[in-house]
């Protein structure tokens, strides 16, 4: 069969590749959402730490400017300090949420792309289809044109004419 010919089969197996893609689609799509609130979350926990973070130093310099006790300086500094070893840590979270949904991103992309060449695809076979029909049916219409027997308007009966308003016999050459 030429590529120019669409049949059944073709037309069913690209229907269903279409309806693959668009599952494929819509699964990455709920991937890609969850990356992204993941991303978000991620975000949103790092700016609550930085937040912390310019909280405590604000009190750090509060208490060394009012001359604090030795202790609680400490004490604010090692907390400081471990505010900053967990920012670190979720930058890093940060990046690995934003490498995964970039990756999501890509993947549905891609899907997209594929749903979308099935739905070209299904387009030129419909288009085939239909100049197939109008081929066929020009053929047709051809072949009766050639083949229909002479003098067929006067193989009426003269009963049929009289019915049409013609009372007139056919006459016959």
């Amino acid at each position: 069969m030429s590529d120019s010919q669409s049949s059944p089969q073709r037309v069913q197996t690209l229907r269903n590749l279409h309806e693959q893609a668009q599952r494929a689609g819509h699964e990455l799509a709920v991937r890609l959402r969850r990356a992204q609130a993941e991303q978000s979350q991620a975000e949103n926990k790092l700016r609550s730490l930085e937040q912390f973070s310019a909280q405590y130093r604000q009190q750090l310099e509060e208490q060394e400017r009012r001359g604090g006790a030795w202790s609680q300086v400490r004490d604010l500094r090692a907390f400081l300090d471990r505010l900053a070893a967990a920012q670190a840590q979720q930058r890093s979270e940060v990046e690995r949420a934003r490498g995964a949904c970039a990756a999501q991103q890509q993947a549905w992309t891609a899907a997209r792309q594929k749903e979308k060449a099935f739905e070209v695809l299904l387009a030129q076979e419909h288009g085939v289809a239909l100049a197939q029909q109008r081929k066929r049916q020009q053929s047709d219409l051809q072949e009766w044109s050639l083949n229909r027997r002479p003098g067929f308007a006067d193989s009426f009966s003269d009963s049929q004419n009289s019915r049409f308003g013609d009372t007139t016999p056919s006459r016959r050459r």
